[in-house]
């Protein structure tokens, strides 16, 4: 497919209006899949301007109050159609995010969205007062997304993101100190209704939501007859998610109108357009990048 469609609304590579934030673009990097952002600039050629030119945001690898060293390894196994994840959000923290990776993003130009978890709501609320103290007028920072279904750690991750009365006190908590930055939430699929917590994260003051995250899935290795990751199940994304992806989306745009950031299995433009399709206002982009 070489031509835009004709029922798209919208030009994919313009700006997208998300709350208070312009969005330079609505094709943006998934989580976890460019890590902070930092190792891209060096890619550019003489001439061409910036390799982010056009990207909408590098949504970072998430963040959490204290650094992670995350699961023990094997963290990533390669399925048929996929792959799964048990990487426990390794990560350096959030003063160190704060205080070196942030400025760190301004200076080189990335668009970016500060990915957060915590285990309690007040977390999520003083995470996201430091960062709008350490990026006071930051020019390329454009928003937080609230990790609230990662279904690798221990406390907190997918079980605690199932709650919608959960889900509303976590965005409440850092939308009070957010109010000039776009606010997502990004939501677990592995609810029998993604739409009520969609609904539960915008009455807590999210300007949309990302969906979908990881499915929990497993594999075993035969040789011994036990699961292949140490925490028995991880996180599972690929190509085999699409339909999953797309029929969760919908169910949010037709039953909230919610603005929906569409995320899984997108490997090719006409993935990407699929979710345009039902509703999306933007793409994360992660397994074309694995």
């Amino acid at each position: 497919m070489t031509e835009l469609p004709g029922w798209l609304a919208f030009d994919p590579r313009g700006p997208l209006q998300l709350g208070p934030c312009e969005f330079p673009g609505r094709i943006w990097t998934a989580s976890g899949c460019f890590g902070y952002g930092l190792d891209g600039a060096d890619l550019g050629a003489p001439g061409r301007g910036s390799p982010f030119d056009g990207v909408g945001a590098v949504v970072t690898k998430t963040v959490t109050p204290e650094s992670r060293r995350g699961n023990p390894p094997p963290r990533l196994w390669e399925t048929a159609h996929g792959a799964l994840n048990s990487i426990g959000l390794e990560n350096v923290g959030l003063a160190r995010f704060a205080d070196e990776v942030m400025p760190a993003l301004e200076a080189r130009g990335v668009p970016y969205v500060a990915s957060l978890a915590a285990t309690r709501p007040a977390e999520f609320g003083d995470m996201a007062r430091r960062l709008a103290a350490a990026a006071d007028g930051a020019a390329h920072w454009h928003g937080v997304e609230l990790n609230l279904s990662c279904p690798n750690v221990a406390e907190g991750g997918v079980d605690f993101g199932r709650d919608p009365a959960m889900v509303e006190r976590c965005v409440a908590a850092a939308r009070e100190h957010l109010p000039a930055r776009a606010l997502l939430a990004k939501l677990t699929p592995n609810v029998g209704s993604i739409a009520k917590l969609a609904a539960a994260a915008a009455s807590g003051g999210a300007d949309g939501v990302t969906a979908i995250n990881t499915l929990i899935g497993m594999d075993v290795d035969l040789r011994t007859g036990a699961p292949v990751l140490p925490r028995r199940r991880g996180g599972y994304s690929g190509p085999a998610l699409l339909p999953v992806a797309l029929a969760r989306v919908d169910e949010i745009v037709q039953e909230t109108g919610l603005p929906v950031v569409g995320v899984g299995a997108i490997a090719t433009l006409e993935d990407a357009l699929k979710f345009f399709a039902v509703g999306a206002v933007a793409v994360q982009i992660g397994t074309a990048q694995m």
